[in-house]
């Protein structure tokens, strides 16, 4: 067997791999060379790159002895999933891998703006001690956060809302009964309640058709003024433009995200905000999910291709999700 990894995975995942297969990592590797070589191997380990691109048509149309694309993540929107269904090729993803990574970022995220922290240590570096110069920083202990999209990760923000912080929790996901959202601790709410309601809002959903640009200008101005907005998901589900304009006005009191419509991002009219910050889509990378989802996509990988679960015998999994 033979596999091509043209995105980072943990060493371990490709120690893994070795063990059973000759393995290729070519990253960063462009379209048309992707598409070129895809046809000699049994096993596609990697997602999107800036170089790669989408796994879409043409470029799997000499994909030949290719059984499995294995994704080291949770997100499913880079690739054109009837294509693939249509060459016959399993598409393997990790629901759930880096759901503890993703969550604590998301309330990282939170603390950082509402104790405006990195506008401290800034005034700090150039010499100012302004220790009375953010009265608007706030206690969590008591407010209300609102969830959209309950899903392994919205369901670990809840938890750790409710019992690291003493919020109360409401959750809104179309997908999940009600039922199900009480279990998790949380309290199902209609999406427009929830925007009013919630002291903070924390997004969580997948980026579908349903969910592009869901926050618009209508959606941010029914938040509350002093409410704060964060989004660990996916880049296209605010409008940035929208969001820019609300808060240039006054409206929020922090705003955190983790992804960008469009990626790589180094120019948003956002990032002229004293109160937004933004970090590049590193929510999930820490080094334990990456080692964790690097060994279990080898892992799943290799299965599917008939390797005996029983033969893998030297790495371990914690799992994270």
């Amino acid at each position: 067997m033979k596999a091509l990894v043209i995105d980072r995975i943990h060493e371990d995942g490709i120690a893994l791999l070795k063990q059973f297969c000759e393995v290729d990592v070519r990253y960063p590797l462009a379209r048309e060379e992707f598409a070129e070589v895809i046809g000699d191997y049994d096993i596609l380990i990697g997602r999107a790159t800036p170089e790669t691109g989408s796994i879409q048509a043409p470029m799997l149309e000499r994909s030949g002895r290719l059984k499995v694309i294995g994704i080291a993540s949770v997100g499913l929107d880079q690739f054109d999933l009837e294509y693939i269904q249509s060459k016959n090729i399993k598409l393997i993803n990790l629901p759930g891998v880096n759901s503890i990574s993703v969550a604590e970022h998301a309330i990282a995220l939170l603390l950082s703006g509402i104790r405006s922290i990195v506008p401290a240590y800034q005034q700090m570096k150039n010499g100012i001690w302004n220790k009375h110069g953010f009265p608007n920083a706030m206690e969590l202990h008591g407010k209300t956060m609102g969830i959209i999209g309950f899903g392994n990760i919205g369901k670990k923000v809840g938890q750790i809302a409710k019992h690291g912080f003493g919020m109360e929790v409401l959750a809104y996901d179309p997908y999940i009964g009600k039922s199900e959202i009480m279990e998790a601790g949380a309290q199902p709410a209609y999406f427009e309640d929830l925007l009013v309601q919630s002291d903070v809002v924390s997004i969580h959903a997948p980026l579908t058709e349903e969910t592009y640009r869901l926050f618009g200008k209508k959606e941010i101005l029914q938040m509350k003024k002093d409410a704060v907005l964060i989004n660990v998901s996916r880049g296209g589900i605010i409008d940035e433009e929208a969001l820019y304009e609300c808060m240039a006005k006054g409206h929020l009191l922090f705003a955190g995200i983790d992804v960008q419509e469009k990626e790589p991002c180094d120019d948003l009219p956002l990032f002229s905000l004293d109160n937004f910050i933004s970090t590049p889509h590193i929510a999930g990378l820490t080094s334990d999910a990456l080692r964790r989802a690097g060994i279990q996509i080898a892992k799943e990988c290799l299965e599917y291709l008939g390797v005996k679960t029983s033969e893998i015998h030297r790495f371990t999994i914690n799992k994270g999700g």
